[in-house]
């Protein structure tokens, strides 16, 4: 009974009173101590573990936010590259519209420099004339004034004149005959001197008509090339414009054409960088296919075929109807022997600050200063001709700009008509040989 009576209590005993029995009291204790610690440790475990998967879920949030942000700005970039490439398209295809509304301008201006140039050559002659008829009179008046006094006294007193010596009747004939042929020399004088000075006066009538019709082409000069000048610097600020909104194989063009020796070396480097420029094109075009971007593709294709069929439509005799691409007179013919050999160009003498026309429709493949050239231009014809025009004062065109033919795309230094009078060389290249430009301009 009391073994059953101690059992029953230490069912009911509180923890801590159990402890005060036997030994077999105090394991329980133990083990209920065991008991209530492991809690602690699992939960300082799971205290870790939930600490390390927020932290990899606020990485993995982090990471989608940044790739997120990344897709946006690519997205934000080509948006903008896209805006940049129709921006570029529309200026360069402003700049070519500019280029081809001066075309009649640029023809009017042309014809009105050489109405200007031969007006200024006819003035020079009337001066050169007039210096001559000067100088003739002078000294016909030089030769004529010792017979003035005599044929002066013959007219006044024949009869003693002629008789103030006694002479044989022969010997006053011959003299009779002598006096009547003076005289009728003295006449013939008289009437070329009296014609040289009518000459003289009718020269200085035309020459102050002349000079009068030179001052109002002059306006009319300086009105239209203002006029192109203007048209022509709007073209080149467009073309500008698109060459800084879209880079492309335009400024590896003109830096290959910049690094050449030659004018051959650098239509040489032109061609190889533009054969570079479609092949990578082309792997670009593929690559775009690959990505199953085939607008990129499109686009790069497109390029790629407008640079392998060149930049115009070439040259043939059939659209040389712009006539030179300057006013003025030629200097050197094409074979023409200088001192390096047959000319490879035609040079024109042209008068100072004359516009300059391109000689074809196409593209500028290089614009700018070239070793000992000057100011040079290299414009792509198409089916690989090209124009070379050296010697410009002032370019208005850049590289990459469509141009018409006819269309103003320069023009020459200011020449006062004292010193080396200024020149352009035209040359025309087919691949790497000239070809005689005479039949196309």
């Amino acid at each position: 009974m009391a073994s059953g009576f101690v059992f029953l209590c230490a069912a009911h005993a509180p923890a801590g009173a159990v402890s005060t029995h036997a030994g077999g009291g105090t394991a329980h204790a133990r083990a209920g101590h065991a008991t209530h610690a492991t809690p602690h440790a699992a939960t300082a475990s799971e205290q870790r573990i939930r600490q390390q998967l927020e932290a990899a879920r606020t990485a993995h949030e982090t990471l989608l936010a940044r790739e997120q942000q990344q897709a946006h700005d690519l997205e934000a970039r080509r948006r903008e590259e896209q805006q940049a490439r129709e921006q570029a398209r529309a200026d360069a295809e402003k700049a070519a519209s500019l280029s081809a509304a001066t075309v009649d301008a640029t023809a009017r201006l042309q014809q009105t420099e050489q109405q200007a140039a031969d007006l200024d050559d006819r003035i020079k002659d009337l001066h050169a004339e007039q210096a001559a008829l000067r100088q003739q009179l002078s000294a016909q008046v030089a030769r004529l004034a010792p017979l003035l006094p005599l044929a002066e006294r013959l007219s006044l007193y024949p009869a003693d004149t002629l008789l103030a010596v006694p002479l044989p009747a022969d010997r006053a004939v011959t003299g009779l005959l002598v006096v009547h042929g003076m005289m009728t020399d003295i006449a013939r004088q008289a009437r070329a001197i009296h014609d040289r000075r009518a000459r003289l006066l009718a020269l200085d009538d035309e020459l102050a008509s002349q000079q009068q019709q030179m001052r109002q082409v002059v306006t009319q000069r300086e009105t239209q090339r203002d006029t192109v000048n203007r048209a022509a610097h709007a073209a080149l600020e467009a073309q500008q414009r698109s060459n800084a909104a879209a880079q492309s194989a335009t400024q590896a063009v003109e830096d290959a054409a910049r690094r050449a020796s030659s004018v051959q070396d650098a239509i040489t480097r032109i061609e190889e960088t533009e054969d570079q420029a479609e092949k990578n094109l082309e792997q670009a075009a593929r690559a775009a296919e690959r990505a199953h971007n085939m607008q990129a593709a499109t686009a790069a294709r497109r390029q790629a075929h407008e640079m392998a069929d060149g930049a115009g439509p070439g040259i043939s005799t059939a659209n040389a109807s712009a006539g030179a691409p300057v006013a003025g007179t030629v200097l050197t013919a094409w074979g023409h022997p200088t001192e390096s050999g047959p000319a490879t160009g035609i040079t024109y003498a042209p008068p100072s600050r004359a516009s300059v026309r391109a000689p074809c429709t196409g593209r500028i493949d290089f614009a700018g200063p070239f070793r000992t050239y000057g100011q040079m231009m290299i414009l792509d014809c198409g089916k690989h001709y090209r124009f070379v025009l050296a010697g410009l004062g002032e370019i208005a065109v850049a590289a990459g700009q469509q141009v018409s033919h006819g269309a103003a795309v320069g023009q020459m230094p200011q020449w006062s008509g004292s010193g080396a009078r200024p020149t352009l060389f035209v040359q025309l290249r087919h691949g790497g040989s000239t070809v005689n430009p005479a039949p196309y301009l």
